[in-house]
């Protein structure tokens, strides 16, 4: 009778594994799918044979080497079996070296283990008498003990404890019992992966926003330190004008000569700091454009006007091919000039002969503005590191340590051109080859895309000539 009623054909038994299959599969939370597992199991081994009393699941800790309880059926019996137990049950740890414990060697022979003997599948830890007598308590007479397998690799054991003997248990019902299991090795190790991808990804999400507090912290601080920082520095820097242009009296050419050093490294601190201050903007949504249609030589020629006393003092050539004269585009001067200037520093900064040139061309609705140099030069290598922000090249240019620079200018420029509608870019055929760094500036009023601009104004000018104000989107920031 009992060999008919596990037949694996029978429409009681295929119902059941498609019951336990949704009702396991149901929660992907490994502590939730554990107590469904020994539950739902002997619900519906209850169902068929009413025998069945106790289930346990265990699993392998890899890195203890040893064997855990982590579910135990809420049945009489099983609270029955802890009643009298000397160690609690999820303490009950066996190690994967007591190879007589009948777990043990189903997980070894990958073989279903069965037994009438509770210390077969309880010692060590709890000893041979305590096991008889939790088994006489819950009136337990026999235990199957079932491998889990997933992919070829076991991951622990299932036990059934039943009030029947070891003779009366069917084939077929080990068999059915064997499908049951597989079920549950599936459901275990996709809850175990699930559960372990939720916290990891619940501490990443706690990482990002600490990182996300800490960014803003140090924007905030860059903010009001170079706010503070400026003001002295713009202080220092006149009256080393006002020394180097004698207003104090005469100075000896000693004087003269650290004063000019001194006024040197105070123009860089002043540049770091407006970089600074420009990066602040920038992330915080606050930089904003003001575009208007220009004349580019005019503001190619104020910008090169800065550099002329610089080169001479290095004596290297800076000259203007102004291939496009008259030329109107749609930009913010302010912002042009300060891409145009931070460019010719570029260039200034590693060219020690030969020299500097300014050129523009057009390209349908651009102007390209270029700045080429016959200095150090670049590698294809370091010419993908550049418009990064602190992107300096140290390996690539021998000067770099007495030019100073914080590898944020081209990033801004970079930032300024793409904002306002052009490319940036570099060409150099090599080290020591000299380079060319290029612009583009649209001719036309720049199109104004939604999610790109968060802020737009059109204000006249007495001339009636649109003013276009953008406002930087800081997640748009590469």
């Amino acid at each position: 009778m009992a060999a008919q009623k596990f037949s694996l054909t029978s429409y009681e038994n295929l119902q059941s594994l498609w019951k336990l299959e949704r009702l396991i599969l149901d929660s992907l939370d490994f502590h939730t799918t554990t107590e469904q597992v020994v539950n739902s199991i002997l619900t519906e081994l209850n169902y068929l044979d009413p025998s069945y009393k106790v289930a346990v699941l265990a699993l392998i800790d890899q890195e203890n080497q040893v064997l855990k309880r982590v579910a135990l059926s809420q049945t009489q019996e099983a609270k029955k079996t802890r009643e009298v137990s000397n160690v609690p049950f999820e303490k009950i740890i066996t190690p994967l070296s007591a190879k007589q414990n009948l777990c043990i060697k189903a997980m070894d022979e990958n073989k279903t283990q069965i037994t009438d003997y509770f210390p077969d599948i309880l010692t060590p830890p709890i000893s041979p008498e305590n096991a008889i007598e939790s088994q006489k308590n819950a009136g337990l007479k026999s235990s199957l003990i079932f491998p889990l397998q997933v992919r070829g690799k076991t991951i622990g054991i299932m036990i059934f404890s039943l009030t029947k003997n070891t003779s009366e248990i069917q084939e077929d019902e080990k068999e059915l019992l064997g499908h049951f299991t597989d079920l549950v090795a599936l459901a275990v190790q996709n809850s175990k992966l699930y559960s372990q991808l939720d916290r990891d990804s619940r501490e990443l999400a706690l990482a990002n926003d600490k990182l996300q507090i800490l960014d803003k912290t140090k924007d905030d601080f860059m903010s009001v330190a170079s706010h503070e920082l400026r003001t002295p520095m713009t202080i220092i820097k006149s009256y080393l004008w006002m020394l180097r242009n004698g207003k104090a009296g005469d100075l000896n050419p000693k004087q003269q000569e650290y004063l000019l050093k001194t006024a040197n490294s105070t123009e860089r601190m002043i540049n770091l700091i407006n970089d600074m201050l420009n990066i602040s903007r920038i992330e915080q949504g606050r930089m904003k454009f003001t575009v208007k249609r220009i004349d580019i030589c005019k503001t190619i020629d104020e910008a090169v006007d800065g550099f002329e006393l610089k080169t001479k003092e290095k004596n290297i050539y800076l000259k203007i091919e102004n291939t496009c004269k008259g030329v109107m585009v749609y930009t913010d001067e302010d912002k042009i000039k300060e891409s145009i200037i931070n460019l010719l520093g570029n260039a200034l900064k590693f060219t020690k002969q030969g020299g500097i040139t300014v050129s523009t061309e057009e390209e349908g609705n651009f102007v390209k503005v270029k700045v080429t140099d016959t200095g150090a030069g670049l590698s294809t290598e370091d010419q993908q590191r550049l418009f990064k922000k602190f992107g300096r090249l140290d390996n690539s240019y021998q000067t770099v340590a007495e030019s100073g620079g914080t590898g944020l200018g081209l990033f801004i420029v970079k930032t300024y051109i793409e904002k306002m509608g052009g490319e940036v870019g570099v060409y150099s055929a090599g080290t020591n080859k000299g380079s060319t760094f290029w612009i583009t500036i649209s001719k036309t009023r720049p199109n104004i895309e939604d999610g790109e601009i968060n802020q737009v104004e059109f204000v006249e000018r007495p001339e009636n000539e649109p003013i276009t104000t953008l406002v930087v989107n800081p997640k748009k920031i590469g």
